[in-house]
């Protein structure tokens, strides 16, 4: 016979009792102060947990009383031989720094495998499966938090502004009919300078300093095929997606994010969407090669203007002009956008493929 000693819960009150166990021909008896509340119940029809580290083990009965102990190389012994010895299955895994190290792996592999694959083919999915409307509440109160925080109205003149509504027009009749393309100009100042922003239903916006920048009207069809790359591709809608998914997913894996630990949570986070990012301007420039290539627009206007975006508009007024942005450090990691001479690069080999 073998005797376990813990505690007894009736499966009425919160209350514990000091209590043995007994078990002879696969049959237990439970005893409180030596008296038996469990008689002749059989092993078979006792639900009893796993072994997991120091954790109690318990024995459940049917009618929701339990037995709890410690003593777990007993419970080990009660199980032995009988076709419920397989219980002890998890506690040896845990028990294997050999498992544990490949358990170790092999999550690390999944959750950077959903992360780099998973998360960006749901969210594009989700991207192409949403309805339109969406995208054009996003673009409504996008446009009204830039207006509100950063852009001003344009200075350039109406004529001006017609006339370059005229140069984007071919570019804009090839853009799918679900997309409601519009170009907007807005005066920036130094909030982010010669720039130009795709919003995710088909609002694109120039900047006036990017206008200004340009020196033919060839280098800013180059940069609207680019934020039409952007546009077609969905990469707005995409992008806030991702950043939610991987939210939730750090949420889940690592629990509360709200407390000092979340710096730790956020910069990985951070690191992958700005991957996204880079993903979809490389995207977006592929797009602006194949339309520019269709409009006989030669590619080399497309890296002039990156490259002048890079140096900045006031560069041609310091004497030896601007110190080109070192290749290489560490902020590079911290741009939405892949390195300009990368990019610049990756244009004219592309170029001279086709």
């Amino acid at each position: 016979m073998s005797t376990i000693q813990g505690y007894y819960y009736d499966g009425r009150t919160a209350r514990r009792h000091e209590a043995s166990l007994e078990m002879a021909g696969g049959r237990v008896r439970v005893s409180v102060g030596g008296e038996i509340v469990r008689d002749s119940v059989s092993l078979n029809d006792i639900q009893i947990s796993s072994r997991l580290g120091n954790t109690p083990r318990s024995l459940r009965f049917a009618d929701g009383a339990l037995f709890e102990t410690l003593d777990h190389l007993a419970v080990d012994r009660l199980l032995k031989g009988s076709d419920r010895a397989a219980s002890g299955l998890l506690h040896r895994l845990e028990s294997s720094l050999k498992y544990v190290a490949l358990a170790l792996v092999v999550t690390v592999i999944a959750v950077w495998a959903g992360v780099r694959y998973g998360v960006p083919a749901l969210a594009q999915m989700a991207a192409y499966a949403m309805p339109v409307e969406v995208s054009r509440s996003l673009d409504r109160g996008t446009l009204e938090l830039l207006d509100a925080r950063l852009l001003r109205p344009s200075t350039l003149s109406e004529s001006e502004q017609a006339r370059l509504q005229q140069v984007f027009a071919p570019l804009v009749d090839e853009v799918p009919g679900e997309f409601a393309v519009r170009v907007l100009f807005r005066d920036a100042g130094h909030s982010i300078g010669p720039n130009a922003l795709a919003l995710p239903s088909g609002t694109v916006v120039f900047t006036d300093q990017l206008v200004q920048l340009a020196e033919e009207d060839a280098e800013l069809l180059a940069v609207f095929a680019h934020e039409l790359g952007h546009v077609v591709h969905r990469h707005g809608l995409r992008q806030t997606l991702q950043g939610s998914m991987l939210t939730l997913a750090a949420v889940v894996v690592l629990g509360d994010v709200s407390s000092l630990s979340s710096v730790m949570v956020g910069l990985p986070v951070l690191l992958t969407e700005l991957g996204y990012s880079r993903a979809f301007e490389r995207e977006a420039d592929d797009y602006a090669l194949r339309v520019m290539a269709r409009h006989g627009i030669d590619s080399r206007h497309f890296a002039a203007i990156l490259s002048r975006m890079e140096q900045g508009p006031d560069c041609e007024e310091i004497p030896g002009g601007c110190e080109p942005a070192a290749e290489g450090r560490w902020d590079g990691y911290l741009s939405t956008h892949p390195p300009t001479q990368e990019r610049v690069r990756r244009i004219e080999t592309m170029s001279s493929q086709h």
